[in-house]
């Protein structure tokens, strides 16, 4: 008799065991499945106002490569004072980009199961890249044209308006922020091949 006591005792045990473990499993669940809700919730709010950071930085880009039509050694020395205050405007579009992008770099690093929030995150990605990308390239070219300007410059006097180079403002290197092993939105000059 005390033997089977000690059996359903020990089985008794075993099954409180078991259910404490499953209710502590079901509780650990449910936090993560909160949690996860609220990240989701966090990227659909975040998103529409990266978006629309990223079209106003196109904009900027667009701007850009119009200016850039008319840059000349000449034209240089009678426009600096726009040029310097382009630059600036285009360095501040590139920090609201990484500004607006701060929710989704925290909460894009893992896939969700709603398709909706993970092509948010996947298109968040590839145009943070692009961008990034994208002004590196424009403000190489833009400080390898300030550094023939400056040589011209001197060899005149140094009579010319100075015109600053562009800041790299966040990154100063090409960026895969999505590890595809591509750099989305780089290009390659004649120096960089």
């Amino acid at each position: 008799m005390r033997k089977s006591l000690k059996i359903i005792g020990i089985v008794v045990l075993i099954i409180a065991v078991i259910f404490i473990g499953a209710w502590f499993w079901v509780l650990g669940l449910q936090k993560d499945q909160e949690a996860t809700k609220i990240k989701m919730d966090d990227i659909k709010e975040a998103y529409p106002n990266f978006n629309k950071v990223v079209d106003e930085f196109s904009s900027l880009r667009n701007q850009f490569y119009t200016y850039k039509e008319d840059l000349y050694l000449d034209t240089l020395k009678t426009n600096a004072d726009a040029w310097n205050t382009f630059m600036n405007t285009y360095a501040l579009g590139i920090q609201k980009v990484e500004d607006a992008a701060k929710v989704l770099k925290d909460n894009c690093n893992i896939e969700y199961g709603d398709i909706s929030v993970s092509t948010k995150c996947d298109v968040f990605k590839a145009n943070y890249e692009a961008a990034h990308n994208y002004y590196i390239s424009d403000v190489k070219l833009y400080n390898q044209m300030i550094d023939e300007y400056d040589k011209y410059n001197l060899e005149n006097g140094g009579t010319f308006a100075k015109v600053n180079k562009a800041e790299y403002k966040v990154y100063k290197d090409y960026i895969d922020y999505d590890k595809d092993g591509e750099y989305f939105g780089k290009e390659v000059t004649e120096n960089e091949e």
